[in-house]
């Protein structure tokens, strides 16, 4: 599937003149954006679909430390993008409002945080923790949905979890403030849901859970 330039979300980082149609990916479209889109219209490493495919068969690209070959791949806010020819990492950050790739090294590029966005109680001690980007555990130890786990790409395992508490620090990923880190302050609860209260350098927001990250 594609879409034409000028029908691209906001998110994307890409002049609206170029090339009339530009692909999605795969799945998770209004949540990422394509690998080819990154290999040709953000790190400029191919010109053509041809050569991101090209790149991509000879097992040039990894995604979270894992080989990919589909070039419509999605790749979501803070995967890592492993390039295994250059030696250079990259992840997807949001920046403004923007998607943008920022170049990463050592510890930070083998590892991601992702939501928890649900559980599910198999048998005595033991739970299955469902990630945001698809991804499922089997714990032991207690965790609610809206906490954040840091995944060790490499080994693929849980280094740590982050628990979505007053005073922990968020990003926000969704909506007008996506991109801006703050404190949470206070979570209050209304008839229908819970409220989270950011402390931002300009000023506080209330917002819903589905737009906030715990990233420590």
């Amino acid at each position: 599937m594609h879409l034409k330039r000028n029908k691209i979300p906001k998110e994307w980082p890409v002049p609206r003149k170029g090339t009339k149609y530009i692909a999605v990916a795969s799945h998770a479209k209004t949540k990422s954006i394509p690998i080819v889109f990154v290999l040709r219209e953000i790190l400029g490493l191919v010109k053509t679909n041809k050569e991101a495919r090209f790149m991509l068969l000879n097992k040039y690209v990894k995604v979270n430390n894992k080989t990919i070959k589909d070039e419509k791949f999605p790749i979501r806010a803070f995967d890592i993008i492993n390039l295994e020819k250059t030696g250079k990492n990259y992840k997807l950050s949001i920046v403004s409002g923007k998607f943008k790739l920022n170049e990463v090294s050592g510890k930070e590029a083998y590892s991601k945080i992702v939501k928890i966005i649900g559980k599910k109680i198999l048998g005595k001690n033991e739970i299955q923790m469902n990630l945001e980007d698809g991804h499922n555990f089997i714990v032991n130890e207690k965790f609610s949905t809206g906490d954040s786990v840091v995944i060790d790409n490499k080994t693929n395992k849980i280094e740590k979890l982050l628990p979505l508490k007053e005073g922990a620090n968020v990003e926000i990923v969704k909506g007008k403030h996506a991109g801006k880190k703050g404190k949470l302050k206070e979570i209050v609860s209304l008839e229908r849901e819970k409220r989270y209260y950011v402390k931002l350098n300009e000023g506080e927001v209330g917002l819903p859970i589905k737009t906030i990250l715990v990233i420590e």
